[in-house]
């Protein structure tokens, strides 16, 4: 059983002695999803921005406790438009997925004493065709436990989570088995997991409150603690914390 107290002080100090600050490499992240964000509302909307206009009515039709009234105004766009902002979404998506599977390349390195530098984002792009299917796989899975009851598609997302961490430390997996490894180092864990989610709560919440930027801290923070967790799930089923997934030879060199 982890120290929940201690593995949060440990995230702390890797976030803070990185060579490469994690601060730096999260705002790059989430600059690059705010700017694809606007995209797709650029196509949905015509604008960068939603309108003061549609704001009053999506408020308005939030208000009115009408999900019908809210149903017109959020499809009332023209059907091609609705398409084409459909498609973008989707690759906006699985873009993102990518990106983020480079996000927690350069997570992991940081965390093995590694210099990563920032165009390790760019690593996703050698597990781009797994992490995309891992990413379909698991939203169908996810999105079929959700339609029994909320609580089975939560506890299915607490299932998967370390999926893409097994893709990203072990070439040899393939999607699905890298799911179906993620529900054996998960079992008896998901409390666990649950609770480390609940203590980042109120973080969330001033977070959100921030228009986001508060993220740029916490992000790393709730990934390396993330981290800990899943390497607490390698050893209970037996295989080392990190396979030989080649940073070394990619030219990632301690410090």
């Amino acid at each position: 059983m982890l120290n929940r107290i201690q593995v949060k002080a440990e995230a702390k100090q890797i976030v803070r002695t990185a060579h490469l600050s994690p601060l730096l490499i999260t705002a790059i992240v989430l600059v690059v999803n705010f700017v694809l964000s606007r995209v797709i509302d650029l196509v949905e909307h015509g604008s960068l921005f939603y309108s003061s206009a549609f704001l009053a009515q999506y408020y308005e039709a939030i208000m009115s406790g009408d999900p019908a009234a809210l149903e017109r105004l959020l499809f009332s766009a023209d059907p091609a438009g609705t398409v084409m902002s459909g498609f973008f979404s989707i690759l906006v998506s699985l873009f993102t997925t990518v990106l983020m599977g480079g996000y927690y390349v350069y997570s992991i390195g940081i965390r093995r004493g590694m210099v990563m530098p920032a165009t390790s984002l760019l690593d996703g792009l050698g597990h781009a065709g797994r992490l995309i299917l891992c990413y379909i796989i698991m939203s169908v899975k996810i999105a079929l436990w959700s339609m029994l009851f909320v609580v089975p598609g939560i506890i299915a997302a607490y299932r998967y989570r370390f999926a893409y961490y097994n893709l990203l430390t072990d070439d040899s997996l393939t999607a699905n088995q890298a799911i179906k490894l993620s529900c054996a180092q998960t079992r008896g864990m998901k409390m666990d997991l649950f609770v480390l989610d609940l203590s980042f709560l109120g973080w969330n919440i001033v977070s959100a409150l921030t228009m986001g930027i508060l993220d740029i801290w916490v992000m790393p923070y709730q990934t390396q603690c993330d981290l800990a967790y899943f390497e607490e799930g390698q050893r209970r089923v037996g295989r080392p914390p990190y396979q030989d997934d080649g940073y070394q030879n990619d030219g990632y060199q301690q410090y």
